[in-house]
């Protein structure tokens, strides 16, 4: 409409008609100096401008073939958000329809390096990775796998993280040293890493278990 209004104003043969009067009722003008009807007056339509929409909310889970995780990606993906999953195991073994629109990375945090690429365009992180076992070994997928994770985040500019951590239960702290000591130095780096994110601490059970 402003480049419309430009080009009235500023064109010289447009004035007089635009003041001529009278104005028949089928809209063509009529000339001040003879009974002769003017052309219908023309304007040049505006440019049509193509705006981009808004770009796409994309959420990675990891270890989201788990019971946890897979719950995750189901309901991200009932809110409209774009969701892909990064597990040792790959694709999820659940047949249901949603399952499809799921796209599913097959990694090792352990080995970061291969999680670089499937951050790409990434705006969010939640994480379910946890395992139990020897302590060592759960050191490594509660705590070092975690740590991984955060940090290449961090590196390839993703906004938020979400780390699903584990609540303290007395004496399970003891007989699962490996997996809460993992879980909590995995908290200290996220604070460090995202402070603005967060995590959701989960009492500890294998059916909510990430199977990562």
């Amino acid at each position: 409409m402003k480049s419309i209004m430009t080009r009235l104003l500023h064109s010289q043969s447009s004035l007089p008609r635009l003041f001529a009067v009278p104005v028949s009722g089928n809209g063509r003008f009529f000339s001040s100096d003879s009974n002769k009807v003017d052309e219908p007056f023309k304007v040049e339509e505006a440019e049509t401008v193509h705006v981009p929409p808004p770009p796409s909310e994309k959420l990675l889970v990891l270890g989201g073939n788990g019971f946890v995780g897979s719950n995750i990606c189901k309901e991200a993906l009932g809110r409209g958000l774009s969701v892909a999953s990064f597990s040792r195991s790959g694709r999820s073994s659940i047949n249901d329809s949603w399952a499809n629109s799921v796209v599913w990375h097959k990694g090792d945090l352990l080995a970061p390096e291969s999680l670089k690429d499937v951050l790409k365009d990434v705006t969010a992180v939640i994480s379910c990775v946890g395992a139990f076992g020897s302590n060592s070994y759960m050191y490594k997928i509660s705590g070092t796998a975690n740590v991984n994770a955060i940090r290449a985040a961090a590196e390839q500019g993703v906004k938020r993280f979400v780390y699903i951590s584990a609540a303290d239960l007395g004496v399970a702290n003891y007989l699962f040293q490996g997996y809460y000591e993992g879980k909590r130095a995995s908290e200290t780096e996220l604070l460090t890493k995202f402070p603005y994110s967060g995590w959701m601490r989960i009492q500890i059970s294998e059916r909510l278990k990430a199977d990562y």
